[in-house]
């Protein structure tokens, strides 16, 4: 079973900035699928904004930056990004 789930949040999104990267671990002993999204959204949502900081653009950056790690994060960690429907 998988522990800990690696979060990486790469700052390609932001030009002006120096390229680097940012993880955070998060545990997944004990916890639902559902818990374990909710702190990697909480996660990315915090290392975008730590990536993003105060620039000029950063309203329109935070969204996207966000998103593309919450779903590289999943991936990495073989959880399902969307809920199958009937």
């Amino acid at each position: 079973m998988l522990r800990v789930a690696t979060l990486a949040a790469v700052a390609a999104l932001i030009a002006a900035a120096p390229a680097s990267a940012k993880s955070v671990h998060i545990s997944t002993a004990g916890k639902s699928t559902a818990e374990v999204k909710a702190e990697v959204v909480k996660a990315a949502v915090n290392l975008c904004h730590a990536e993003v900081g105060n620039s000029v653009l950063s309203y329109y950056l935070q969204a996207p930056c966000v998103r593309s790690t919450v779903k590289a994060a999943l991936k990495d960690a073989n959880i399902p990004t969307e809920v199958a429907t009937r």
